[in-house]
């Protein structure tokens, strides 16, 4: 055990006097860089296609690295270490859910869902679901877009928090004061850049990220050899069992709770767009194999750090576990190293915070605002809006920041963003696509149902301990059920919900000629004029331009080159354009050529 290294740990100030000034001022560079980046891209926010700046494809490693690391960052830097550290090996099982899940995510649910949003024009979810669903209501519209902006702003105030710990480790500030500053950088770059070059940052980033993740095992390895000894003399036998010493029901319910982690991925929508964003449908299954790569190596590397810092600072020497992983990488590489993994660290955090800032800014301006209180909106005024917008719940996710702030982060992830958006989302993702039956009815219920069900659970336990109805330890099956992970019951009373409704209710129609397009190359819907298959675009703001981009194209120099502008405009359009996550995508099939492929 390093016993030198206890000293700094009770300490208030940060690492400058332990680590040298190397380690700050990597860090500040990387942040002058990332703010650069925001300040050049602003540049380019008059139309959707300067503001792609060129229409650069995202192609399958960068698509597997992107989706990886936008799911992760403060949850898998800060809190997969933590859980490791205060549970032991038990925190393997953070991979039992989240490996088989991602993987039907991209056999099930990616090629699918690329192609028919593509072909419908469908830049953004809960347009996706109206569409598909044939809701003339805007109930499905409006409830989706509520609860992304609920979960999204909740995911936006837990990477806030992550920001915070790791200014605080880095240089000792309240982490008060690392709140304010970790939201401003996120408002400030995303009110300054948007979307910009998201993917390639979150590809650069997550690298880093990865490596980090295989050397500090590597180094602590070669110093003393394999942590489990270590981790059991120093935390008992219980950080060494796969269990957390638990046994029975108490075993079952912990092993179904990380398994439930898994359910989360389909109702993400910062990991579906991803899946929109490839440049082409074939490269698909090399997106999936660098993804599940990435993922494993990653949850195995964040579990590793988390034990080697039990071995190496001792059980309950970190006041915040949160810190282990910081810790551990001061303690093990040089301080110009150390600077650069976690600066990249604060960046991916940041970087998934701006991400998850535009989902919830496009759910209010574009699917609420411009769907059904002015459709008649001028680009221009949806471009102001959104700005307003961002930084309106840019500032409610830091006020939820300073109210969770003791709050460890990988409980924040779990219980107040992924969750929740697992619940609610995931089973009309994976219906719409798979399920001919299911309906817009069935939907909305589900949606509200599942948003309930895992907010309630989440402050299950804490409000029958208030009544006096906590079921004791000792009761081990009604104990183990009010304290598992509250998705594993919200997501199966919401499919319960979707499927009861949906079968009570009438279906949409032309659900078969949609579901045709999934066994079909692009091109040869393109090229079937008025094809029955293929749909109306439909924008953000529910304007019908199909008859408009189609003429357009038929008029074009190159019938192939299908111009996917948000405004389905032509290549001289330069007004502001409202900008959404999916407008970046959409450009990138455009400049990828991808319509003149066959598959």
């Amino acid at each position: 055990m390093h016993s030198g290294a206890l000293a700094p740990l009770q300490g208030s100030g940060g690492i400058a006097g332990a680590a040298g000034i190397w380690v700050l001022a990597t860090f500040a560079l990387y942040l002058v860089v990332l703010v650069g980046i925001g300040l050049w891209a602003s540049r380019f926010m008059d139309s959707v296609g300067d503001y792609v700046i060129g229409g650069r494809e995202i192609g399958p490693v960068v698509t597997g690295f992107s989706e990886r690391a936008s799911e992760m960052s403060g949850w898998l830097t800060l809190g997969v270490p933590a859980d490791a550290y205060g549970t032991g090996i038990m925190a393997f099982l953070n991979g039992l859910g989240m490996i088989p899940a991602d993987l039907f995510a991209w056999a099930g649910i990616a090629k699918r869902l690329r192609k028919y949003t593509e072909i419908v024009r469908s830049v953004t979810l809960p347009t996706f679901f109206e569409t598909r669903l044939g809701d003339d209501t805007g109930r499905v519209k409006a409830v989706s877009a509520l609860v992304l902006m609920l979960f999204e702003g909740g995911y936006v105030g837990a990477q806030i928090v992550a920001a915070g710990t790791l200014l605080q480790v880095l240089t000792g500030i309240q982490p008060w004061i690392g709140i304010i500053v970790g939201g401003i950088i996120v408002i400030g770059y995303t009110f300054l850049g948007g979307y910009f070059a998201v993917a390639w940052s979150d590809y650069f980033q997550g690298a880093i990220i990865l490596i980090a993740f295989i050397i500090l095992p590597v180094l602590a390895f070669t110093e003393m050899g394999l942590p489990f000894e270590a981790v059991a003399a120093a935390a008992g036998d219980s950080a060494t069992s796969i269990t957390a010493g638990m046994a029975g029901w108490a075993a079952v319910f912990g092993v179904i709770s990380y398994a439930a982690i898994g359910l989360g991925v389909p109702g993400n929508p910062h990991i579906m767009v991803r899946f929109m964003g490839i440049d082409r449908v074939k490269n698909i299954r090399l997106a999936a194999m660098v993804a599940q790569l990435f993922m494993f190596v990653a949850y195995v590397g964040a579990a590793l750090v988390g034990l080697y810092a039990i071995a190496m600072f001792g059980d309950g020497a970190l006041a915040d576990p949160d810190n282990a992983m910081p810790r551990l990488t001061l303690d093990l590489l040089p301080s110009v190293v150390a600077g650069i993994v976690l600066a990249a660290a604060l960046a991916a955090m940041m970087s998934s915070a701006d991400s998850q800032l535009l989902v919830a800014t496009s759910a209010v301006v574009e699917d609420v605002y411009h769907g059904f209180l002015d459709r008649d909106a001028s680009q221009e005024e949806l471009v102001r809006y959104s700005r307003y917008v961002t930084f309106g719940l840019g500032a409610a996710s830091v006020a939820f920041a300073f109210v969770a702030k003791d709050t460890p982060i990988y409980t924040l992830v779990l219980d107040y963003a992924w969750g929740g958006l697992g619940a609610a989302i995931g089973p009309t993702v994976i219906a719409t696509l798979w399920w001919k039956r299911v309906t817009a009815a069935g939907s909305v219920a589900s949606m509200i149902v599942g948003t309930a069900t895992m907010v309630l659970w989440t402050q299950l336990s804490t409000v029958l301990g208030w009544v006096g109805m906590m079921p004791p330890e000792s009761a081990a099956f009604w104990y183990g059920l009010v304290t598992v992970y509250g998705l594993f019951p919200a997501f199966i009373v919401s499919v319960s919900t979707l499927v009861t409704v949906s079968l009570l209710t009438e279906p949409p129609e032309n659900v078969d000629e949609h579901f045709d397009v999934f066994d079909k190359p692009l091109s040869a819907i393109i090229d079937a004029e008025d094809s029955p298959g293929t749909a109306e675009y439909v924008t953000d703001g529910g304007v019908d331009e199909s008859r408009r981009l189609s003429s357009a194209n038929r008029n074009s120099p190159s019938s192939g080159d299908v111009d996917a502008r948000a405004d389905g405009g032509d290549a001289t359009d330069t007004s502001p354009k409202a900008l959404t996550e999916a407008d970046n995508i959409r450009a990138h099939v455009a400049a990828s050529e991808y319509w003149a492929d066959d598959d």
